[in-house]
This record gives structure tokens, C-alpha cells and sequence, in this order.
């Protein structure tokens, strides 16, 4: 008898402890995140596990696009009915903007960056991922080696005065000038960038070469801008470290010869930071312009380009009011707590455009945006307002002109009949 009521006993406490497990799932809302930025993926992964370990009622799952295009992705995992809580997204905001929820009423909205918000049919459906830039970055510490500690490289502001400087890069020995990666995403989203945001001065004028260019009413190859845009890049291609081989180098190549001092400059963006720094932590970076002509006063010689690259939004169609919530409270932790603040400025090194933060960038890239931005002397992103697909596009057809299969002629064209389609 005594054998018996212990095995009811067992199978009891056995019973409570399996639904006891169950509630103590219950009680845990799951979300998750869809975000690219493949070059912080490490600390993405950190930072979500911190978070989880903060908070014992939410579980955040981390979704990498792992290579795949971002809108397609997107499409597919609303298409079957399994969208993430949480998305990054840039371009595609005003396609999805209809399954975002409004997010106003959250406090850390109070905190943006004047210019920094994105609002869809007058609600605000998305907060800024971060401040971004790209131009030619510099290592310091190679062009101290070249031209001394007191050579002021921020006066190189034309076409001419950066040829000279690759001039005597190159006669230095066992140093490139600049190495370039030829990713589509870069050539065609970034590099072209430069290319219509210098069509004018005035924002309405820059958007309005855009409507021109889909009308087909722009005469490109006789464009001013494109042309010194074009000898720009054919000075680039001149001195680029893979020359011989343009379209072999990958992402990860450039990190190593820029931080390893391999080549002088690199056209890419601040993201890059983290595997700079992982690469050598001793070297100290800077921004210079793309310069277009041998005017200095040429709009735009004196300018990196500057902006939000992209957007943390919360998906209302497919995600219930709890997860709407928790997707709420991360994005609050990550603004406002202490370890969410760190994250964002020392492991992501993400440039806040939230002025709440207790702490700043420390590093010397991020300062140098700064300062382009306390000066005025940042050039808007146009290539946030390319059509869904054709940065893919642009970036093939200058991958072509710079493998030399294409010239200038060919590449005008192909950028018209783009447009038009």
C-alpha cells in the first residue's frame, strides 16, 4: 500500500512540474528580430543575449538575413503569415507601412534627433537605427608615415590634390593608395549616391533629377556631375591596390589592408569600424571627401555623405498586442539602460540619433562624422529614395566599367534605361 501512494506521489509532483514548466513558458513572450548588418552580427548576438538575460518574461530571437536580400526576405515571411516582431528596414518602409504600428506614444520618441524620424500617412512607424557615413576613409597612422604628423589631410578637397596624394602613397613603398571593394550593394547604393546628391545644393532640385532620370529627360553622359563623379572613380580604379583583378577582392580583404595599413584609403562606411578594430585596435581612422571636380567650392567637395541607414519598426499585423509590447521594451532597453547605451556606442559603435545618452563615441571615426556634422558638411542619402532593386542594378553596371567591360557611354546608358523601365 505504502509502495503504492508513493508512485501516485511521484506521478503528482511529476505532473506539476511538467505544468509548472509549461505556465513558466506561458508566462514568456517570444519575439523576434530581423536585421541585417552581417558586420556587428557578433555583437548583435551579444547584445540580445544580455537582454534576454535582463529580462526573464521576454525571450528575443536574433534573425540575420545571412546574405539574402532584405526585401525579399521581408516579402517571404509576411507572405507566410510568420513576420518578425521587430525588422530593420530602410527602402521598404513605405511599402510595409501600413502593417507598422504607430510608435508616438513611446518615450524614447521624445528623444530623436530633429530629422531623424520616419513617418508613414503622418504616423511615426519607425525610429532610427543609428547615424551612418561613407566616403574615403584614411588610415591615419599611414598617411602620418607618408607626409608627417603635421600634414593636414582634411584640405584635400579636390580631384587633383587626391591624385597627388596617391602620387606619393604610391611612391612610398609597400603601401597602396586605396583598395576597393566591389559589392553591389556599395557601388550601387553608396558610390552613386555621391553622384545624384551632388546634382544641387537645393533638396527639391536633387529629388527632381530623380523624377527626370525616371522620365528619361536627362542627358547623362553630358551630366557635369557624372562626368567629374566618373573621373573620381577612374582615378580610384587607377590606384586601387586590385587593379589587375578589380571584382576578386571581398569585404573582408579591405578590412585587413586598410587596418594592416596594406593601402592608404578605402571607399566604405563607419560600419566597417568593429572588424577595423578587431583587425588593429591601435590604428586611428578619418573620413575624406569624394571629390568630383578641381573646384573646391564644387558642392559637395568638402562633404561626406550622412544619414539614417536604416530603421527599427514593429510589425501590428502578425503580432499580437504582448508582443508589440516586449518588442516596445527592447527597443527602450536599448536606448535608455546602462548595458543597452554600452552596446549601442562601444560594441555596435553605432552613432546615436537619440540625445539621451549618457555616454558618446570615443573612437576617431565617429568623431570625424561629427564633426562634418557640427560643420553642416554632410551630403543627404538620395540612395534612400532609389526604387526597391535598383541599387543591385547600378552596383552590376559599375561593376562591368570597373572590370573594363563597359566606359563611360555604356554606363550612362545602362543607368537611363534603368530608370525608365
Amino acid at each position: 500500500m505504502l509502495k503504492k501512494l508513493s508512485m501516485v506521489v511521484l506521478v503528482l509532483a511529476l505532473v506539476f512540474s511538467i505544468n509548472a514548466g509549461v505556465m513558466a513558458q506561458d508566462d514568456v513572450t517570444e519575439i523576434q528580430l530581423l536585421i541585417g548588418k552581417p558586420e556587428v552580427a557578433k555583437q548583435l548576438e551579444e547584445m540580445v543575449g544580455k537582454f534576454n538575460q535582463e529580462k526573464d518574461d521576454i525571450n528575443l530571437e536574433l534573425i540575420p538575413l545571412a546574405g539574402q536580400n532584405a526585401y525579399q526576405k521581408m516579402t517571404a515571411m509576411y507572405s507566410s503569415g510568420n513576420a518578425a516582431t521587430i525588422i530593420n528596414m530602410g527602402g521598404e518602409i513605405d511599402e510595409f507601412g501600413d502593417r507598422l504600428l504607430d510608435l508616438s506614444d513611446m518615450k524614447i520618441a521624445d528623444y530623436l534627433v530633429e530629422g531623424t524620424a520616419y513617418t508613414y500617412n503622418d504616423k511615426l512607424v519607425a525610429l532610427p537605427l543609428t547615424v551612418e557615413a561613407f566616403g574615403l576613409i584614411y588610415n591615419k597612422d599611414v598617411i602620418e608615415d607618408v607626409f608627417g604628423s603635421d600634414y593636414d589631410i582634411s584640405k584635400v578637397n579636390t580631384r587633383k590634390e587626391l591624385e597627388e596624394v596617391f602620387k606619393e602613397i604610391k611612391a612610398a613603398d609597400g603601401v597602396a593608395p586605396v583598395t576597393l571593394s566591389p559589392m553591389d550593394w556599395s557601388l550601387g547604393a553608396h558610390l552613386t549616391n555621391i553622384m545624384f546628391t551632388t546634382q544641387s545644393a537645393e533638396s527639391s532640385k536633387r529629388h527632381q533629377f530623380l523624377d527626370s532620370m525616371k522620365k528619361g529627360e536627362v542627358d547623362l553622359v553630358n551630366n557635369k556631375q557624372f562626368d567629374g563623379w566618373l573621373k573620381t572613380f577612374d582615378l580610384i580604379k587607377e590606384y586601387n591596390l586590385h587593379q589587375s583583378s578589380p571584382l576578386s577582392p571581398t569585404y573582408d580583404d579591405a578590412v585587413m589592408e586598410l587596418a594592416n595599413g596594406e593601402a592608404a584609403f578605402w571607399f566604405m562606411g563607419n560600419w566597417a569600424l568593429p572588424q577595423l578594430n578587431e583587425v588593429n585596435a591601435e590604428a586611428e581612422y578619418g573620413f575624406l571627401p569624394y571629390p568630383i571636380s578641381n573646384n573646391p567650392d564644387d558642392y559637395g567637395n568638402n562633404k561626406i555623405s550622412v544619414g539614417v541607414p536604416s530603421y527599427w519598426v514593429i510589425d501590428k499585423s502578425q503580432s499580437t498586442e504582448a508582443e508589440q509590447e516586449a518588442a516596445k521594451e527592447f527597443l527602450t532597453w536599448l536606448v535608455t539602460s546602462e548595458t543597452g547605451q554600452d552596446y549601442y556606442i562601444n560594441q555596435l559603435n553605432f552613432i546615436p540619433a537619440f540625445d539621451n545618452f549618457e555616454i558618446s563615441p570615443q573612437d576617431n571615426l565617429s568623431n570625424s562624422i561629427i564633426e562634418y556634422m557640427n560643420k553642416g558638411n554632410t551630403l543627404e542619402w538620395m540612395n534612400n529614395y532609389y526604387p526597391s532593386g535598383y541599387f543591385p542594378e547600378m552596383g552590376s553596371s559599375l561593376q562591368k566599367y570597373l572590370a573594363g567591360y563597359s566606359d563611360k557611354e555604356q554606363l550612362a546608358e545602362e543607368f537611363m534605361n534603368l530608370w525608365q523601365e
